[in-house]
């Protein structure tokens, strides 16, 4: 089987698409992104098709890695071969091919994740010289039982909060949930904040495209009073909300979530190497 490797230049969003879906397609939950929904992930985690790789076999997308790169740091955003093209070994040249081009383009850093127990995405990893950053959770948080907020909420705009936001934040978000990333798609956050005499005191930004929570903060001054708890009932729109990829040695995020009775659902590895 002949099988070409190639950055993803000059492939469209929809062959992405297809190619990832068709990737996941046969795992235990099957991922399968819609049009608006894989536009929104690209945007988000920084799409760069010079720096991304296809594998062709007979013209067609097999095998993707899909790459982001914000300043000197490269990220993973998708990996997978289609389910008829594993254990070829196709993976790990994209890998390398990969590796090579950033590395040619600058690059001086490579971030992923992943899940605690994917054992050969895991060892191929390590295999490339990855080693563990941190460890992550994934959340799913409940519809708060309070009817009401015990602190004043208001809707903001991303970029009313920004840099304040910055300031608030000491547990640094994962590549999805980054200011980089929320800046990328402000049109698609919506923020809450609460605010004292003296400035910020705490906020909440929702990825509008699923649901998620991806940052919340709380000034240190201002914490343990119930404002995180006000802003969840403010961003909340029902059922379960997803916060994932959350640092797990955060003592006041864990306490937090616990206290919000939030579910864990996931971890994962945070890895990087230096190129």
């Amino acid at each position: 089987m002949k099988v070409e490797i190639t950055s993803a230049w000059g492939f469209s969003d929809t062959e992405l698409r297809h190619a990832m879906n068709c990737a996941f397609s046969d795992y235990v939950v099957p991922m399968h992104l819609s049009e608006e929904a894989f536009a929104f992930v690209l945007r988000q985690r920084g799409l760069d098709r010079d720096a991304s790789r296809v594998a062709l076999v007979a013209g067609r997308i097999e095998a993707i890695w899909l790459m982001g790169l914000r300043r000197d740091c490269a990220y993973l955003i998708s990996s997978g071969t289609s389910p008829g093209n594993r254990r070829q070994g196709i993976a790990a040249r994209l890998a390398a091919d990969c590796l090579a081009g950033l590395r040619s383009g600058g690059a001086q850093r490579f971030r992923t994740e992943v899940i605690i127990g994917n054992t050969r995405a895991f060892e191929l990893y390590r295999s490339l010289g990855m080693k563990v950053l941190r460890t992550l959770d994934c959340y799913d948080i409940p519809e708060p039982a309070m009817a009401g907020q015990s602190h004043p909420v208001r809707e903001v705009r991303w970029e009313e909060i920004r840099q304040a936001a910055a300031d608030l934040c000491d547990v640094r978000p994962s590549w999805q949930n980054s200011s980089a990333a929320i800046n990328a798609v402000a049109d698609g956050v919506r923020c809450w904040a609460v605010s004292d005499a003296q400035g910020l005191a705490g906020y909440a930004a929702v990825m509008q495209d699923n649901g998620s929570l991806a940052q919340i903060s709380v000034r240190h001054d201002r914490r343990s009073q119930g404002i995180g708890t006000s802003l969840i009932a403010a961003c909340h729109t029902g059922g379960t909300m997803r916060f994932v990829n959350v640092d797990s040695a955060s003592e006041d995020l864990r306490g937090f979530m616990a206290a919000l009775k939030a579910v864990r659902t996931v971890r994962q590895y945070e890895l990087e190497m230096t190129l």
